[in-house]
């Protein structure tokens, strides 16, 4: 559950900066991805 409310920050983070977010919440991501596989 921690890491859905963490990828909610992120993409709330992108939509106030979309420029600095969308780079910040794709690194997010895939860091999500590879600690869950």
């Amino acid at each position: 559950m921690i890491s859905l409310n963490l990828v909610l920050a992120g993409l709330r983070l992108g939509l106030k900066n979309r420029q600095v977010g969308e780079k910040w919440v794709s690194d997010d991501c895939s860091y999500l991805c590879k600690g869950l596989l």
